[in-house]
């Protein structure tokens, strides 16, 4: 779950080009050991913007030109490294690393692309690879060749590990992995050379999942930095083949960590530049370097190789991409799952994190997530700050992230802090470090935290970070005493667990820690990647969920015969999902329960329990849950309708047959429907071929009613014949229904008309019938009062096409006259058509 401040402060002014000051000092495991000439200028444009943050403008190349000062400046990592360059730590040379490493239950991130795997012990002693000529195949006194795993065995039989790979793991495999109790993350910490013998340094392989040895230098030959110019040990290499490391080493392993090689190629000055340029732009120079990197790690016994070259020189990314692709062949050729990761700065700049990280390249980045504040900075505040009014660590995992994998990125977050004198003592004030005043420093967390003791912690809920602030006297011959007030901030726990936050939300591969030692024996730190990667208590959070209809009607008709539910969580590792019934508002146990491994959740549901069967119509309720790598769960639920009967739908027409003649008689009908539930469809009249001639549509209804002339949608009458009136429509769950009204168009008979309207018998009056057909037709002539029929004149007498009448007297069949009253005349005529039946009445009256 991701905890962020709840405000930004207003955007500050873009920072301003800040020049790179060259390095007096000597870096470590460079040969010859002379002074550093200062490069002109290095120039790396950092995104300024949210969209370059996000990776839509992150793609400045580093160049070495006389451009102005750059906004890049030069790494604490480097900074350090030159710091302790002059080193004189007389570092024992170890014995073997008798120890191999095997995968911890609960390792699930891939090495190599492939499960982790257990990795062969030490070949030589640390004494052997500190002499001159690099040791042949193994003697009896360091029996420990790289093809055998443990107690001698074939190392490739020991792959039978519990892994998780979420997209192919079975659920029991996958349920295995998720330990409560182990590590979810992989937590890499540098350890270097100058913490490696510290006395306060402690590393608690509970928490810790690789440490990676800082450093060995490289030299523009590719070779590995190892002696010095007069033939000493360099101070890198003295540390790589110490007895302090060897204990490390076998300690690690004992425990599933690893221990990778840091190997450091720093362009951060003239001479720097040179050399990368040489290395990277030489295919010889970068064989010699992969080589020699395998080599090392296999004989020491190590589990990989972490690569800082920092920055990458202008238009060398596809060398670095090489580099590395080539490592990881020869690392291969030695045993198969050696990590390989290499390091970037948190502006992505042109280092070619998708090419190198694909396919036969490198497991990860480790993000450097600091020194995004510096010492010539415009203002004091965190090196690493969670969110703010800049560039912030979440810009930087988001501009990764649209690169590359969440399981390729290791954050790395700072155990240090940055100490500024400045103007005043307000949150983020002015920076006035130099000279006169005392220039910024860096504090590791040991001292950071001692000075926020004594003189008051503070926080900064926008940035995330702890801040102290006190006075402090400077004194200079130029400028005398003076008393500025000094500003530190550092990570403390709080703020290194709302980064751990972050790595849980985006569901990162893990954290990066610069740099191990520097908590010294405080417990918190550790404490802190416990409770957030091991004892984890926040669920998943889900971001969006759906559901594709509301509605399921598992007819096989092809129309929502499934529900699909979709879930995006972030950190989540599997899901499962349940199918409750709903009855009288209870819900009731699951007809569907199951779960799958995957890094996106969707749970399609095609209407039945886990026996197969078809549930019955209700309403159910289906629960998607995603869960983390410490098994926290988070749910989503949606509640559909499992409908499989139609609408009920009763089609009428007023008239069985129309004459569309336009006689006033029967020249129209009313088509009518009813449904029971909602309906949207059309309703529509065609012929006995199926064209349609007339159509009306509906939507969501329950009734409707429609007047047809006899008339095509062009407004010509028709044919006669026999056509038929259809409703169809889908209800909401997709059931179909369909309902026909037979209608006869038919225009057989042309009239139907009395002489009179009315006459009496008795008086000896009679009145005229007369009809005309337009076709030959069967004819019935009847005269009918109600529902009676009172006489019958002509049963189905043939009559030709023409005018036909006949007299009526006002006598019934039997001969007696009709009483007085109304009485029709119905004239049925069948011809090829059909039967069409007109009337029309007549009134008998008294004299």
């Amino acid at each position: 779950m991701i905890v962020r401040p709840p405000t930004r402060r207003p955007a500050a002014p873009a920072r301003s080009r800040l020049t790179i000051a060259a390095a007096a000092l000597l870096l470590a495991g460079l040969a010859p050991l002379t002074p550093l000439a200062p490069v002109t200028s290095v120039t790396l444009v950092a995104p300024a913007a949210a969209s370059e943050a996000a990776g839509e403008a992150a793609t400045a190349d580093l160049a070495v030109s006389d451009a102005p000062p750059a906004t890049l400046q030069p790494t604490v990592q480097y900074e350090e490294a030159v710091a302790h360059a002059g080193d004189k730590t007389a570092f024992a040379p170890g014995d073997r690393v008798s120890v191999p490493f095997e995968p911890r239950a609960a390792d699930r991130w891939a090495v190599g692309g492939a499960r982790p795997q257990p990795l062969p012990a030490g070949r030589v002693s640390g004494k052997s690879l500190r002499s001159p000529k690099l040791p042949g195949p193994p003697n009896r006194a360091e029996p420990a060749p790289a093809t055998t795993g443990f107690g001698g065995g074939p190392a490739l039989a020991r792959l039978d590990r519990p892994y998780v790979d979420p997209a192919s793991a079975p659920m029991a495999d996958l349920a295995a992995a998720v330990d409560p109790g182990g590590l979810k993350r992989d937590v890499f910490g540098f350890l270097p050379y100058w913490e490696l013998t510290a006395s306060t340094t402690r590393l608690d392989w509970e928490k810790l999942s690789t440490v990676a040895y800082f450093g060995v230098g490289v030299a523009a030959d590719g070779d590995l930095q190892k002696k010095n110019s007069d033939g000493t040990t360099t101070i890198g290499w003295s540390g790589w083949t110490s007895s302090a490391l060897t204990k490390v080493m076998n300690s690690a392993h004992a425990s599933g960590a690893r221990v990778v090689l840091t190997v450091q190629s720093f362009a951060w000055t003239s001479a720097g530049v040179a050399r990368q340029r040489s290395l990277l732009g030489s295919a010889a120079n970068r064989a010699n370097l992969a080589r020699q990197i395998a080599a090392a790690v296999r004989d020491r016994g190590a589990d990989g190789v972490n690569l800082d070259f920092e920055p990458i020189i202008s238009t060398y990314g596809d060398e670095f991409t090489a580099l590395v692709r080539s490592v990881r062949a020869e690392l291969d050729k030695v045993h198969r799952g050696y990590q390989l990761t290499f390091d970037a700065t948190g502006w992505i700049g042109n280092y070619p994190i998708g090419d190198a990280t694909a396919s036969g390249g490198a497991d990860a980045v480790v993000v450097m997530g600091y020194d995004y504040r510096t010492g010539t900075s415009a203002v004091a505040g965190s090196v690493a700050p969670s969110a703010g009014p800049t560039y912030d660590i979440g810009d930087t995992i988001r501009a990764y992230l649209a690169r590359i994998p969440a399981s390729k990125v290791i954050l790395g977050v700072p155990y240090y802090g940055r100490a500024w004198s400045t103007s005043s003592s307000a949150l983020n004030a002015k920076n006035i470090s130099g000279t006169k005043n005392g220039a910024s420093t860096t504090a590791v967390y040991t001292t950071a935290v001692q000075f926020a003791a004594d003189h008051g912690r503070k926080w900064d809920s926008v940035e995330g970070v702890a801040w102290t602030v006190y006075r402090r006297r400077n004194c200079t011959a130029t400028y005398g005493c003076v008393s500025p007030w000094r500003e530190l901030y550092y990570d403390d726990a709080k703020a290194l667990g709302l980064k751990y936050d972050l790595i849980n939300h985006y569901d990162l591969r893990g954290a990066g820690i610069w740099a191990l030692g520097y908590d010294g024996t405080r417990p918190e730190l550790y404490a802190m990647l416990k409770a957030k990667f091991i004892t984890d208590t926040v669920p998943p959070v889900i971001s969006a969920s759906s559901l594709s209809n509301a509605f399921v009607s598992p007819n096989g008709d092809g129309r929502l015969d499934t529900v699909t539910v979709r879930v995006t969580a972030t950190g989540l590792i599997r899901y499962g999902w349940t199918v409750q019934p709903i009855v009288g508002g209870v819900v009731r146990p699951a007809v569907r329960a199951g779960g799958a491994p995957g890094r996106a959740a969707a749970f399609t549901w095609n209407g039945k329990d886990d026996a197969g069967r078809i549930v019955p119509d209700g309403w159910y309720r289906i629960t998607v849950w995603t869960a983390d790598a410490s098994n926290n769960r988070a749910a989503a639920v949606k509640d559909v309708t499992v409908d499989r009967r139609p609408a009920a739908v009763i089609a009428r027409s007023s008239s069985s047959f129309i004459s569309p003649d336009g006689d006033g008689h029967a020249d129209r009908t009313t088509l009518s429907m009813t449904a029971d539930s909602a309906i949207t469809g059309s309703a529509r009249v065609f012929d006995s071929h199926g064209t349609t001639v007339r159509r009306w549509t509906f939507s969501k209804a329950t009734g409707g009613s429609w007047v047809w002339n006899g008339r095509n949608s062009a407004g010509t009458t028709v044919p006669d014949g026999r056509y038929t009136f259809r409703v169809a429509g889908l209800d909401r769950a997709g059931n179909r229904t369909i309902r026909d009204v037979p209608v006869t168009v038919d225009r057989t008979i042309r009239s139907v008309t009395w002489s009179r309207s009315s006459f009496a018998p008795k008086a000896g009056q009679h009145a005229r019938l007369t009809f005309s057909l337009r076709r030959s037709a069967k004819v019935t002539l009847s005269i009918m009062q109600g529902s009676t029929v009172v006489r019958t004149i002509w049963t189905t007498k043939a009559l030709a096409a023409g005018s036909h009448g006949w007299t009526w007297d006002g006598r019934t069949a039997s001969g007696a006259l009709a009483r007085p009253g109304t009485y029709r005349a119905v004239v049925r005529a069948t011809s090829w058509v059909g039967t069409s039946s007109f009337s029309r009445t007549i009134v008998v009256r008294l004299p």
